[in-house]
């Protein structure tokens, strides 16, 4: 084959095999651990800035046991009863192989879902399992998928040993984008006699007939969006509809198929539920947002120059947020002063917060609660201080991400932050109205309900895990939390990659580059996504423009690669 002539793709000049191998050879090999959005967008950006005469000269392993593109979260086999929670707006993987995004691709491939604000998960699975598809086809990176789980990642010299089961290979590039986990990770609190050992992130088989006959009685342990899917899969999974109902009423009346649960439970350590997202906010809410949206940023640029010393750091950005709140319930009409929203935001409670309305905690019970939310989303029931939080938490929170990234706190401030946000969050990023519609339905019918904090299940009742892990690389924040992985907790020892004290996730640099245990670049390592929430915040989100790691990292290696090509 040594005298064989074939035409390289980098030259015009015919030359023998081995000549055109060794021009060929690819000078970076990139392995990505995680083949979900993360992955895809930073995939897809290296391949817009690489020029197609690089084409062979950069390879990418996608390590991921699922079909990359749309990975667990948006695996295309999960039924259409469960949708997605954000705005589909905010779905766009377009590049210069496609310039759909996830609106314009839908318009085209299901006329039928048009109209639709929040279409089935399944559907977004398919448009970003497209693109990685074209990627693979098209692209001006060579990319290939190892359908293995990676259980260690070791620096040798200059490069990175990635290992799993059966393939151990040197890589130049490490790209760690996890986002839920890796595949084999197993709870830290497992739910003794669960129906489910691994964590139902797009994966709802245990859910079958077969574990969960028609008339059984089942105990969720959650009580957030994960839990509401399982609720929806086994009534509306299983063939139950929904009828017009009466005025008085959510809307909806469900309409039993005789194959679902007796009794649904749905357990948590609050016995309280997620506010549902409103169709549409206020215009002089949203005029409010706009001017403290640009107080947020300018406290942002200043807090950077000042850095105080001590637990201040973050005083003036909650005295932002907490005025911008008072306002927006201001221009509302809402009487409630700014002690009692900082309350809210201290302990979760939500009180009444409507013109000549006594300031008092709202009823316990988590159906009324979830039926009065969506009368104030409708502004049909006086305003309460989680709606108003919500608005300002959801309203600000792309400037919060800017002026909050990689900014050092304390332990105090971090333990604050984690407090407040988890409250706000789960005012702000609950689930559609369709969806909390759909819940008060079931309670209606008898169907759902909500255990008292420090309920026990019934003797029989079969038992379903819905709570999904939490973001970062450790169980629980540093210096105390473990990780959540032998590869991640092998990086750790090594010194590889670090946790600041306060927080779970990876402390990168802004182009998503590890830092090691010294504090030194640990150049070639990068994280991206939710690996890395608390030194940089929301990533549990499609949203790619909301975080510029991934293009940041497809710069360096695009001018290393062409770098080295002219060279």
């Amino acid at each position: 084959m040594g005298s064989q002539h074939v035409e390289c793709r980098t030259r015009t000049r015919p030359k023998t095999w081995r000549q055109c191998q060794r021009v060929l050879e690819p000078l970076i090999r990139i392995a990505a651990i995680g083949g979900g959005p993360k992955c895809l967008f930073a995939l897809l950006a290296l391949h817009d800035l690489i020029p197609s005469v690089a084409a062979p000269r950069v390879t990418v392993d996608v390590y991921d046991p699922l079909p990359p593109g749309a990975g667990s979260v948006w695996r295309v086999s999960q039924p259409n009863v469960l949708r997605l929670n954000v705005n589909r707006g905010i779905v766009d993987a377009s590049s210069s192989l496609s310039h759909e995004d996830f609106t314009r691709w839908i318009d085209r491939i299901d006329p039928a879902m048009s109209g639709e604000k929040y279409p089935p998960r399944a559907l977004v699975g398919r448009y970003l399992s497209e693109q990685f598809q074209l990627l693979c086809q098209r692209g001006n990176i060579d990319v290939n998928h190892v359908p293995v789980v990676v259980n260690g990642v070791e620096r040798e010299a200059s490069r990175w040993r990635v290992s799993g089961p059966s393939r151990s290979q040197l890589y130049d590039e490490v790209l760690l984008a996890t986002g839920h986990g890796l595949a084999d990770a197993l709870p830290a609190d497992p739910l003794a006699g669960a129906l489910n050992i691994n964590p139902l992130i797009g994966d709802y088989a245990a859910l079958s007939t077969a574990e969960v006959p028609p008339e059984s009685s089942v105990w969720i342990r959650g009580a957030a969006l994960t839990a509401y899917d399982v609720a929806l899969l086994l009534t509306e999974g299983r063939g139950g509809s929904w009828e017009p109902a009466g005025e008085d009423s959510v809307g909806i009346r469900y309409s039993a198929s005789g194959k679902e649960p007796r009794r649904i439970t749905l357990s948590s350590r609050s016995g309280t539920l997620m506010d549902p997202k409103p169709q549409a906010v206020p215009e002089e809410v949203t005029a409010c947002l706009a001017v403290h949206r640009q107080r947020l940023r300018q406290w942002g640029v200043e807090v950077r120059d000042a850095m105080p010393d001590g637990g201040r750091r973050l005083a003036r950005m909650w005295l932002v947020l907490l005025n911008c709140a008072v306002d927006c319930a201001s221009v509302m009409g809402a009487q409630i002063s700014a002690l009692e929203l900082w309350r809210t935001a201290l302990t979760g409670e939500s009180v009444s917060a409507g013109p000549g309305v006594t300031q008092s905690p709202l009823a316990v019970n988590a159906v009324v609660h979830l039926r009065n939310s969506l009368s104030v989303n409708e502004l049909k029931a006086p305003l309460t201080t989680g709606w108003i939080w919500a608005r300002v938490w959801s309203g600000l929170y792309a400037e919060l991400v800017v002026a909050m990234d990689r900014l050092p706190r304390n332990m105090s401030e971090s333990r604050q932050f984690t407090r407040v946000a988890r409250n706000l969050e789960r005012f702000a990023f609950g689930p559609p109205e369709l969806t909390a519609r759909k819940l008060v339905a079931l309670f209606d019918a008898g169907i759902l309900h909500v255990a008292t904090p420090g309920g026990h299940p019934s003797v029989g009742a079969v038992l379903v895990d819905a709570v999904t892990p939490g973001p970062g690389v450790l169980l629980e924040a540093a210096p105390q939390g473990c990780p959540n992985s032998d590869l991640v907790g092998r990086l750790l020892k090594a010194g590889e990659v670090s946790v600041r004290p306060g927080d779970r996730g990876l402390l990168t640099e802004p182009d998503g580059t590890c830092l090691a245990r010294d504090g030194s670049r640990n150049e070639s390592l990068v994280a991206l996504g939710r690996p890395t929430e608390d030194p940089t915040l929301g990533h549990d989100t499609l949203n790619r423009s909301l975080h510029g790691e991934h293009r940041l990292w497809a710069q360096r290696v695009a001018s290393r690669t062409i770098d080295q090509i002219n060279t």
